[in-house]
C-alpha cells in the first residue's frame, strides 16, 4: 500500500514536472545526423558523436588501479559525464509469438543547469517494444533532486516517473521487478538471475581505444530469466523469455571525437553468451573487444585479434544506411556466424538517436541476441 502511494506521488508530480521543464531550462541537445563516412573498402562507419554538444569533462579517469567493486558500483557516480543502465529482453507468447523489449535509463551530468529545480543531472529514460509487425517507443526526461527521477539503495531502486526498476533482495539488483509503459502499452516484468555477474575488460575497465585512451566502466549480468505481462490495447499477454543488463559509466563516449559504436549481445543455444563492440573515434582506427562467457558463467575477455567483425549488407532506415547484416568470427573459439534483424526497422527516435533491436545468428553456433548502432 505504501508504495502504491508513493507511485501515485511520483506519477502525478512526474506528469507535471516533465511538462514544465523546458520552462525551467532543463534542455539536452538534439542530435542531428551528419553526412555518413565511407571507408576506402566501401564500409559505411560512424561519422557523428551520438551524445554531440555534451563535451566530456575529464576530470574524473576509468583507470585499473579503481576496478569496478559490487555491490557498491551498481549505484550512480555522479562525478563521470555519462552513465547507462539497460536492460534488454527477448520474450515470447504461450505461442511463440516475440516481444522484444528494450528499457533503459541515462544518467547525464549537467551541472550547469543545477539549480531550485533539480542537482544537474538529467536522467533519460527509453522503453521501447516490438512485434513482428509493430513497435512501441516512448522517452521520458526529468532530472534528479526533483523527487521524478533518481536512485535509492536498500533495495536498489531506479525510476522515472511512473517506471520502477526494484530489487526484491538485500545488496542485488536480481531478483527484481520492473514496471513500465510504453505508448499505452504497460509492461510488467519479474527478473531472476542465478549467474554472476560478468566484469568486461581488465576487471570491469574496458578500453575502447588501441591507445587505451577512450575507456569506460562496465559489466552485465548475461543470464537473466525473465516472465510477466503486457497489456497492449486492454489485452494481457502472458510472456516468458531471456535478458541481458548492462551497466557502463564514463566521461569520455560523450568526447566529440567519439564517433559511435557497433555493440551485440548475443545468446547462444547452447548457453554461452557473447559480447562485442566496435568503437570508432575520430582519427583513430575502430577498436573490437570482447567476452566470451562459458554457459556456467565464466568470462574470457577477448582482444582485438581475436574477433574478427565484418559487416556484409547494410540498408536505408530512417534516411540513415545502416549495416545490419554482420559477420562475426572468434578464430581461437571456433566461432563463425552470420547476424541478421529480427526486422530491418527497428530505429529509436529519441533526443540521441540510434538504432537498437533483436537480431538472429546461424552458421557454427544459433542463437538470438541484440545490436546496438550509434552514430550513423
Amino acid at each position: 500500500m505504501r508504495t502504491n502511494k508513493w507511485l501515485s506521488v511520483v506519477l502525478l508530480s512526474g506528469a507535471l514536472l516533465v511538462m514544465l521543464l523546458p520552462a525551467f531550462g532543463l534542455a539536452l541537445p538534439l542530435s542531428t545526423q551528419s553526412e555518413q563516412q565511407v571507408t576506402d573498402h566501401g564500409q559505411v562507419v560512424p561519422r557523428q558523436s551520438l551524445f554531440a554538444g555534451m563535451q566530456a569533462k575529464n576530470n574524473v579517469t576509468v583507470t585499473p588501479e579503481h576496478p569496478v567493486r559490487l555491490p557498491d558500483d551498481h549505484a550512480p557516480h555522479p562525478d563521470f559525464q555519462l552513465e547507462w543502465w539497460y536492460l534488454t529482453f527477448l520474450l515470447e507468447d504461450k505461442n511463440g509469438a516475440p516481444f522484444n523489449y528494450q528499457f533503459t535509463l541515462f544518467r547525464l551530468a549537467r551541472p550547469e543547469q543545477a539549480s531550485n529545480w533539480g542537482e544537474g543531472h538529467i536522467w533519460l529514460g527509453h522503453s521501447s517494444l516490438h512485434t513482428e509487425s509493430a513497435h512501441w517507443f516512448s522517452e521520458k526526461l526529468a532530472q534528479q533532486g526533483t523527487g521524478v527521477a533518481g536512485y535509492s539503495d536498500q533495495p536498489f531502486t531506479f525510476f522515472i516517473d511512473n517506471w520502477l526498476w526494484q530489487s526484491t533482495a538485500p545488496d542485488k539488483l536480481f531478483p527484481a521487478r520492473l514496471h513500465s509503459t510504453v505508448e499505452g502499452v504497460s509492461v510488467s516484468l519479474e527478473l531472476t538471475a542465478t549467474k554472476p555477474l560478468v566484469k568486461h575488460g581488465e576487471q570491469g575497465v574496458s578500453f575502447k581505444t588501441a591507445d587505451g585512451v577512450y575507456r569506460s566502466y562496465y559489466y552485465s549480468q548475461p543470464f537473466i530469466d525473465t516472465t510477466g505481462t503486457i497489456n497492449i490495447d486492454g489485452e494481457r499477454v502472458a510472456v516468458n523469455g531471456i535478458g541481458w543488463f548492462d551497466h557502463e559509466w564514463t566521461s569520455q563516449l560523450t568526447d566529440e571525437n567519439a564517433l559511435g559504436w557497433d555493440w551485440f549481445s548475443l545468446h547462444f543455444d547452447d548457453g554461452r553468451k557473447l559480447m562485442v563492440f566496435t568503437m570508432h573515434v575520430n582519427n583513430r582506427p575502430p577498436h573490437t573487444t570482447g567476452t566470451l562467457i562459458s554457459a556456467d558463467g565464466r568470462a574470457t575477455p577477448l582482444e582485438r585479434n581475436e574477433i574478427v567483425l565484418t559487416p556484409l549488407q547494410t540498408e536505408r532506415v530512417a534516411g540513415r544506411t545502416l549495416p545490419l547484416a554482420w559477420q562475426i568470427q572468434l578464430p581461437e573459439a571456433g566461432i563463425d556466424i552470420t547476424t541478421n534483424p529480427f526486422k530491418t526497422k527497428q530505429f529509436n527516435h529519441s533526443r540521441f538517436p540510434y538504432y537498437e533491436g533483436a537480431i538472429r545468428f546461424s552458421g557454427t553456433h544459433n542463437g538470438k541476441g541484440f545490436m546496438e548502432l550509434t552514430g550513423y
